[in-house]
């Protein structure tokens, strides 16, 4: 019996081409069996289903360059650093390096300014009742309990068991996961030399157990809700979710787990032989769906956490129009991979950058004008399917980002000024934001074609967490 001490695996499971993202130890057992010690509890695999990776985990890679910080004394590097464990999900290890840092030289402009911004993050805004009433007034929760943090009030329905892992409450870890994008976002833009301003009172978010309570307001809103898991409303100010899995990995171990149930039950009946292996097989099934349930809650709690909190710092005020591309391209930039924990910040997901590479070569639904003039996200809801154009505006904003980022920021100030028409939207309309959206974008960022062709110099580039381990496999 064999450990190798990796922090990936992929696992393709049997008869399907679902391919996960797991982290753990792996164990490999005689007679090709192999367990994998995930957070969430033990997996069973078959080892040809399984490639395992051996790579330097980030906490490997943080204590390796903590030691040189410490041995040069060097405050850029420890700013650089700190920025590092940001983007890599390790948000109290980037908030100690600015105690290294301070320590190292506390008269250092950008630090002192960060100091500051620590001391918003870290004091709790006010309890107003108002709060409270007005987000069970909207959705008539007089039932629902309401449990608060530093900078959230949450009204929820969760039942408060303890999870068996993390010991906490549904509602405590959805709360522990709503402050850490908050902190994470503050700090992504302060690192840039972008200090928001925190908002002042605590931020509405509603959480429902059950997916009909969920729907119920679908009525209410006008819209169709039955393909997403959460929603902020700019006008009231308040985010809701429901607690389940969405994407087709989840409902391809759903089915899975019914057939394996009785599957599991005959064998047990009539004893058949290898049922202990079907049994542990099926235990496997059940915390996979577990695990996935939880990634795509932390997916889309992100998600939407950044409406939200762009919406109440000025980034995109909650009065200005509403540019699809623009607002959707910065929330999926900030969401989190599905790993079932916080991954960090400009993560690159499979399916947005899968999007991206289908479009790519199409003339117009790949082009940067198609995308800039805010034309993908109606023309992908005429035809039934909106991800395309959420995987060209989170590749456009992923290069805007972390290449052209103070063009992007003056390029949202701009759009922050535009205003929607009165009443429906016209095709006049459409055709004149658009061409206001390509002005603006020009008068920002310069020639077009040459900001294009950078563009897909940079996303050809960019990979996967699963394509650069399989890279590294080959």
């Amino acid at each position: 019996m064999t450990t190798a001490r990796a922090d990936y695996t992929l696992y393709r499971l049997p008869g399907t081409q679902l391919q996960l993202l797991l982290e753990g130890s792996v164990t490999h057992h005689a007679g090709g069996n192999a367990t994998l010690r995930h957070p969430r509890g033990s997996l069973h695999f078959s080892s040809r289903d399984i490639h395992v990776v051996k790579s330097p985990s980030p906490q490997a890679i943080y204590a390796k360059r903590l030691r040189t910080v410490r041995k040069e004394n060097d405050v850029e590097k420890a700013l650089e650093l700190s920025q590092w464990c940001l983007e890599n999900g390790m948000l109290e290890e980037s908030k100690s390096l600015l105690s290294v840092a301070w320590k190292i030289d506390p008269k250092h402009l950008k630090l002192r300014k960060l100091a500051g911004l620590m001391r918003y993050l870290n004091a709790s805004v006010p309890t107003d009742p108002k709060i409270e009433a007005h987000a069970r007034d909207f959705v008539g929760g007089r039932e629902m309990q309401v449990t608060r943090s530093k900078h959230f009030l949450l009204l929820h329905d969760a039942e408060q068991a303890e999870d068996e892992v993390t010991g906490k409450t549904r509602a405590e870890m959805r709360l522990e996961l709503l402050e850490t994008v908050y902190e994470s976002y503050f700090l992504t833009f302060a690192f840039r030399g972008v200090f928001l301003r925190p908002p002042r009172e605590r931020l509405e978010v509603v959480l429902f157990s059950r997916h009909g309570d969920f729907l119920q307001m679908e009525r209410r809103l006008g819209g169709s809700l039955k393909q997403t898991a959460g929603f902020y409303l700019p006008k009231e100010n308040i985010s809701m979710f429901y607690d389940s899995g969405t994407s087709e990995h989840f409902r391809v171990l759903m089915e899975l787990d019914q057939q394996l149930t009785t599957a599991r039950t005959n064998a047990k009946r009539n004893r058949l032989p290898g049922a202990g292996d079907l049994i542990r097989f099926a235990k496997t099934i059940e915390l996979l769906i577990d695990i996935t349930r939880e990634s795509e809650d932390v997916s889309t709690v992100s998600h939407e956490a950044i409406h939200q909190l762009t919406a109440n710092t000025g980034v995109f005020p909650r009065d200005a129009a509403f540019v699809r591309w623009v607002h959707e391209g910065m929330a999926s930039y900030f969401e989190s991979a599905k790993l079932a924990k916080w991954s960090g910040v400009g993560v690159v997901d499979q399916t947005r950058i899968n999007y991206y590479r289908i479009l790519e070569r199409d003339k117009l639904r790949g082009s940067l004008e198609f995308i800039v003039s805010d034309f993908g996200f109606v023309l992908e809801s005429a035809l039934g399917n909106q991800l395309p154009a959420y995987g060209q505006a989170w590749a456009l904003t992923h290069f805007l980002f972390n290449q052209r980022f103070d063009s992007l920021m003056k390029f949202y100030k701009r759009v922050g000024q535009l205003k929607d028409p009165e009443g429906e939207f016209t095709k006049e309309d459409w055709n004149a934001r658009a061409d206001e959206l390509l002005k603006i974008f020009d008068d920002c960022f310069g020639d077009r074609t040459t900001l294009e062709l950078e563009w897909r110099q940079y996303m050809r580039k960019l990979r996967t967490d699963t394509e650069r381990l399989a890279e590294e496999l080959d």
